[in-house]
């Protein structure tokens, strides 16, 4: 372990591009019945709010406007257009990759919009899907988790939640229903549009079948490594191996119930981006908070957004270098974004 105190951090984080892979913050204050938002200003009830934003060196990232039943998709992308819209000096919308680079020169933060729980809002159409690719949606999870045999479903069996063992998780993979016919059509045109696929919150039989048929690189935004700790939320090394194969980059979340049962810590944390950097190399490994995503009571193992610099202490320390750091803090992702929403015209 190297010593390194938060204003060495600090100067390091300010130098650094950090995207996060994924904050429910629009649905959460859509959820509270917010219209505008009020993250302009300073909001302890929340994870996030843009003084903080500016106070962590948060420079952008995947933004939730639809994730299963806590807030209308249609109601929730109208709320943040129209924040990017009247604050121009303040959000950039991301439509391509190079639009985080120039929201990052100005100043801005980079909104990129992303549904999860797609079976609820998609409703069996993949129109619906071209119409949220029409109103800037660069990215799409699978699942929240539902699954079933109904038509709008993505995958064939929900999944499950909460710890495990590996034994339960070999089978889920032998016997569970993966992706529907409709999930294969949503893939298909995902990929087709250039829109991120992400693999969050779904069953194990899927994730495979996902990266069989996929064209285009895949993540999994807000996750953990299993090995370190055994949820059912977390990647195996079976799986980290495959989504790194395939060119993907998976997100460590902030939920304390994938770090660790009993010490959730930010150590523990980077324990999940180093095991999963030794296993497949640290190009494979992001940041994904889930920030605004848990309880409102829950504290995330980072507190806040405005206390991401001691995430970089805490990298640094462990002995990642700073270009390690950049990669986890966004250079990853940004690859990732290259090689989806820049693939089509």
């Amino acid at each position: 372990m190297k010593k390194i105190t938060l204003e060495q951090a600090r100067v390091v984080h300010d130098r650094l591009l950090v995207f996060d892979g994924h904050n429910d913050t629009p649905v959460e204050r859509v959820a509270r019945g917010e219209a505008p938002f009020g993250w302009l200003q300073r909001d302890p009830a929340y994870h996030m709010d843009v003084p903080r934003m500016r106070e962590g060196g948060f420079d952008g990232g995947f933004f939730i406007v639809g994730n299963g039943v806590i807030a209308n998709v249609w109601v929730t992308t109208q709320r943040t257009l129209a924040q990017i819209e009247a604050h121009p000096e303040i959000f950039r919308l991301v439509l391509r990759s190079s639009d985080v680079d120039a929201a990052r020169a100005a100043g801005q933060i980079s909104v990129l919009i992303t549904v999860e729980g797609a079976g609820r809002w998609l409703e069996g159409s993949v129109d619906t899907l071209h119409l949220l690719h029409r109103l800037g949606l660069r990215a799409l999870g699978i699942t929240h988790g539902e699954g079933g045999a109904e038509a709008t479903m993505l995958q064939g069996n929900r999944s499950e939640f909460g710890p495990c063992t590996s034994a339960e998780r070999e089978s889920a993979r032998r016997e569970l229903a993966g992706l529907t016919d409709f999930g294969r059509d949503v893939l298909r045109v995902s990929n087709d549009l250039g829109i991120v696929t992400d693999l969050s919150h779904i069953n194990d039989k899927a994730f495979y079948e996902v990266l069989e048929l996929s064209r285009l690189p895949v993540t999994m935004t807000h996750t953990a490594a299993f090995g370190v700790c055994p949820h059912w939320r977390c990647l195996t090394d079976d799986q980290i191996r495959a989504l790194a194969d395939a060119g993907g980059v998976l997100g460590i979340a902030f939920a304390p119930m994938f770090i660790d049962a009993v010490a959730p810590t930010i150590e523990r944390l980077v324990d999940h981006v180093a095991y999963v950097a030794e296993l497949v190399g640290v190009d494979h490994v992001g940041i994904g908070s889930d920030y605004d995503g848990l309880g409102a009571n829950d504290v995330t193992v980072v507190p806040d957004v405005s206390r991401l610099p001691e995430l970089t202490q805490a990298l640094l320390a462990r002995g990642f270098t700073e270009d390690e750091v950049g990669r986890i803090w966004s250079g990853n992702f940004m690859r990732l974004l290259r090689a989806t929403i820049d693939t089509t015209a």
